[in-house]
């Protein structure tokens, strides 16, 4: 009995043994090719964003990845719903990753502010004045110039103000915000007090909705001005299902953004993509080059 049982463990390991082999050749065949292909990387960026709900953060995301292709980089992406003591979890997180450079669009909090503290790495601070700080670097679009030249662009050829239609965004976004105060600056005071503006939050569809609603009862706006090319986007959708086809859009965003709503005849304030900008300066903090302490991306 025990010789039997015996050469039945024998039998079972041996084939176990072969089972492993063969599994050994198939994954070389399989992946072994592919394996080999994969690039290794020194430098590793944290990024944290405060919600994807707003669309230019998602493509800031997908720009990030694209970008990163073919570098000594690589990225780990997280953003937190809206909520600051996501934010701060995920700052602490992947700090435990070990990365060697943190990006962050912080929400305004004290506790978010603290937890940027607590970091032993370089922090680049993204498009939230209020932290710059606390960061390393600060990186922003030159939001309020560009404001400016969407209201200039728009006034050389609809100088009544009260044809123009401003679409804003919420109060706690700091982008609209700087948006909205560039394009007010362009204003005088008495076009101010005329021109009218509709909060249009910060995604096509509520921006659609929010157009719908105003345009049932107003009929003599002749130009649409959106602070992002979904705002803009959401404004144009209502008009056209409302078939009230005499209005020209104005927009401003980056060149991807923009890409992304197809052939739409609409009029630009354009901006390069922030994802390049953020690796060359992530890249050049973990090397430990000279930066710029703070960096401005232009539109045109």
């Amino acid at each position: 009995m025990k010789k039997i049982l015996s050469r039945t463990r024998g039998a079972i390991l041996l084939a176990f043994i072969l089972l492993c082999i063969s599994g050994l050749f198939l994954t070389e065949k399989l992946y072994g090719e592919s394996y080999k292909k994969v690039e290794s990387y020194s430098c590793l960026i944290g990024l944290s964003l405060p919600e994807v709900e707003n669309p230019s953060y998602g493509e800031l995301m997908d720009e990030i990845h694209e970008k990163k292709q073919n570098r000594d980089i690589n990225v780990i992406m997280k953003e937190a719903g809206g909520d600051d003591l996501q934010q701060c979890m995920d700052i602490r997180q992947l700090a435990s990753y070990g990365v060697d450079v943190m990006v962050i669009s912080p929400i305004s909090s004290e506790e978010v502010r603290e937890a940027i503290k607590e970091l032993n790495i370089p922090v680049i601070i993204l498009e939230n004045s209020e932290f710059s700080d606390v960061g390393r670097v600060y990186m922003e679009y030159d939001n309020i110039e560009g404001g400016r030249a969407l209201a200039k662009m728009i006034l050389n050829k609809y100088p009544v103000v009260e044809e123009i239609l401003l679409l804003t965004g919420p109060e706690e976004n700091p982008v609209s915000v700087q948006r909205k105060e560039g394009f007010l600056q362009a204003l005088t005071l008495e076009q101010r007090q005329k021109l009218t503006m509709l909060e249009a939050g910060e995604n096509r569809d509520e921006a659609e909705r929010a157009m719908k609603y105003f345009l049932i009862s107003n009929n003599d706006i002749k130009a649409v001005a959106g602070l992002s090319a979904q705002s803009i986007y959401g404004a144009y959708l209502a008009a056209e299902k409302l078939r009230n086809f005499d209005m020209e859009f104005y927009g401003m965003d980056t060149k991807k953004s923009i890409e992304k709503l197809g052939d739409v005849d609409f009029h630009w304030i354009n901006y390069e993509s922030m994802a390049k900008e953020i690796l060359d300066t992530g890249e050049a903090l973990y090397l430990g080059k000279e930066v710029k302490e703070r960096i401005t991306i232009g539109g045109n």
